[in-house]
């Protein structure tokens, strides 16, 4: 027969008290981690949505630049890509924008752009003024007659 060893009751007692102590620090790591990602998430929604707004603003006055006599614009959102839509890409927001008339009295022409976000729609419709600022100085600059620079 074998002898039976006995444990007194202090050495089970510190067994308890660290296993204890080592499930309340594990406790507190979720919870520390926990709270860390539901901060992250937060933080990046905000972020994103300073974005979006600070993409209006930015396209808001860059359209205000290059168009002095004021513009106007439409943004429709599609659930799925419209038969007008540019193929190849998710094209599921349009802006159908124009000049307002100048004093001469011609309208100027209505102009559409496509992009699968609005922030993208809202660059696109900015790069399309830009692009038509150009043309329209390249017209004045062979229209001059005498001195090119004139036009510019």
């Amino acid at each position: 027969m074998q002898p039976q060893v006995r444990v007194p009751a202090a050495a089970s007692g510190k067994g308890l008290a660290v296993v204890t102590e080592v499930e309340l620090v594990l406790i507190a790591g979720v919870v520390i981690v926990l709270a860390g990602v539901l901060l992250a998430r937060r933080l990046r929604r905000r972020r994103a949505e300073r974005r979006r707004h600070g993409d209006e603003v930015r396209a808001r006055a860059l359209m205000g630049e290059l168009c002095p006599n004021g513009w106007h614009a439409q943004i429709t959102l599609h659930h799925t890509a419209p038969p007008g839509a540019p193929r190849g890409e998710r094209a599921l927001v349009s802006i159908d924008w124009c000049e307002l008339p100048t004093d001469d009295g011609d309208p100027p022409p209505s102009r559409r752009v496509w992009a699968a976000t609005i922030a993208d729609a809202l660059m696109a419709m900015v790069e399309d003024r830009r692009t038509d600022e150009v043309l329209e100085r390249i017209e004045r600059m062979a229209a001059a007659d005498d001195d090119p620079w004139e036009a510019i």
